[in-house]
């Protein structure tokens, strides 16, 4: 079981700052990325075709726009782009490309001896026979976001997870962001755990909005939540960015009183209404999932609730947890209680590969004892199979 605690910080006096003609212009202007630092960011600009530009932020002001020399670009289609924390890798899309599976591919490209390689596309499963676009990599490089048309020509946000082999897993609908309207824009903050991205199916001011989630400990969404004024309008705000020092953001919006089509405004991030979403301190783990009698992790499956459980014990150094493992009736108790802990043992062990430390976790298995449901049936038994956690302070 899961509490939710939101708590919304409006400030409709904050000022929305148009980035002025460096940058903007009659065109379309949609914000993709920033430096770590924030003393540069990088966008697609829209005049009758896509190019990706840079802008240095000098004394908080944007110096002329120029556009970025991949040395590949001049007869090729692509924007979106998303860079590694490294700044040596940068996914995109690339339009209409030779070889590609759709009209739309997300491609990479790598940086040697301070030369961009050619695109390299992702490949299946990442890639479709419909289009793949609007590319946002993790900080960590192990998660990649994006968005994939939908039959009814409206997009949903989908996101992969990088495999051992460097190959990226079947992508996963973000189920809690999507709706049978249209999504666009993920970004997912350097936190890991805070996704923003633009709807325009859930509740909102007018138009394309931009929202926020959370995943939570046991891997799930939050429900999103509208960012509101300054940040939203009466008309359409269709990508935002946050500084990885959390001072700034950007948003792209085609509100009145900019230069034409979409521009880029910048805020204090610090002004606008970022909801605060705690868990509770005892919850089970819906998505650790084993191998059938077996304390072997599918690590695919489980990986986002393991590294969400791994950052919040990180974010939180002096907790300490239990972890427990629990089955259903079926089989020997003996067998059953053994099972059990050898599973929350596994979870000790997948936490310590992720730099916990061993000390801060206990690890005790219950076997079939304190079921949830009776065990009357296959979907009771599913439900009384699990691993919960319990912070102990």
């Amino acid at each position: 079981m899961l509490l939710l605690i939101v708590t919304l910080f409006f400030s409709l006096n904050a000022d929305a700052q148009n980035l002025g003609a460096n940058v903007n212009t009659d065109g379309d202007e949609y914000i993709n990325a920033l430096l770590s630092d924030g003393s540069r960011i990088y966008f697609t600009r829209r005049q009758g075709d896509d190019k990706v530009f840079f802008s240095v932020v000098k004394d908080g002001n944007c110096q002329l726009a120029q556009p970025v020399d991949f040395g590949w670009t001049h007869d090729i289609r692509m924007g979106a782009v998303s860079f590694s924390t490294d700044m040596k890798t940068v996914y995109f899309v690339g339009i209409e490309y030779p070889g590609g599976f759709g009209r739309g591919d997300i491609y990479k490209s790598e940086l040697i001896d301070n030369k961009w390689g050619d695109p390299i596309n992702l490949d299946l499963p990442v890639n479709s026979a419909t289009m793949e676009s609007q590319p946002c990599i993790s900080a960590n490089g192990k998660e990649l976001y994006f968005v994939r048309d939908t039959k009814n020509y409206k997009s949903n946000i989908y996101y992969s997870r990088r495999l051992a082999d460097g190959r990226w897993d079947k992508p996963s609908a973000v189920t809690a962001a999507n709706t049978r309207f249209g999504e666009m824009a993920p970004f997912l903050h350097p936190d890991g755990r805070t996704l923003f991205f633009a709807s325009e199916g859930h509740d909102g001011m007018g138009g394309y909005d931009i929202f926020v989630c959370r995943r939570l400990l046991n891997g799930t969404w939050s429900e999103p939540v509208n960012l509101g004024a300054p940040v939203n309008t009466e008309k359409n705000e269709i990508s935002f960015v946050v500084s990885a020092d959390g001072k700034k953001c950007y948003v792209s919006s085609d509100r009145d009183g900019g230069f034409g089509g979409y521009d880029i405004y910048v805020f204090d991030y610090e002004d606008i209404n970022i909801p605060e979403i705690a868990d509770t301190t005892h919850f089970v783990m819906r998505n650790i999932q084993f191998e059938f009698d077996s304390a072997v992790i599918d690590t695919i499956a489980s990986g986002p609730e393991l590294d969400s459980l791994a950052y919040y014990m990180t974010e939180n150094p002096n907790i300490r947890i239990e972890i427990s493992g629990y089955t259903d009736n079926t089989g020997d108790s003996a067998h059953n209680k053994t099972l059990s802990v050898e599973r929350a043992e596994a979870v000790k062990n997948a936490m310590i590969e992720r730099g916990i430390e061993a000390d801060r976790m206990e690890a005790n298995g219950y076997g079939e004892n304190r079921p949830l449901v009776p065990n009357i049936n296959e979907k009771n038994k599913g439900i009384n199979r699990r691993v919960e956690v319990r912070v102990i302070y």
